[in-house]
């Protein structure tokens, strides 16, 4: 398994646990998961990985506090979309 697909693995598993995240946070969340795992399927287009990479970054400095592991995870899969070149 790639380190991307472990990585949102991992994010994936830490939403799970995270049973007090407030719903806004875990859909805004979700979808952007969901729009990185499209990203996977299909070549980027005019910086699109940009924007959810913004997103993802400004949603773990949100939740670090309340949701460390969340934000671990997120700053993981981060780390690997820059890693593959995303």
């Amino acid at each position: 398994m790639s380190e991307l697909h472990h990585s949102l693995q991992g994010l994936h598993e830490e939403l799970q646990r995270a049973q007090q995240l407030d719903p806004a946070d875990r859909a805004m969340l979700e979808t952007v998961l969901g729009d990185i795992q499209r990203l996977l399927q299909a070549p980027p287009q005019g910086g699109s990985a940009g924007r959810h990479g913004e997103s993802l970054e400004g949603a773990a400095v949100k939740l670090e506090a309340g949701h460390p592991g969340v934000a671990s995870a997120i700053r993981a899969v981060l780390d690997a979309l820059g890693k593959a070149g995303i």
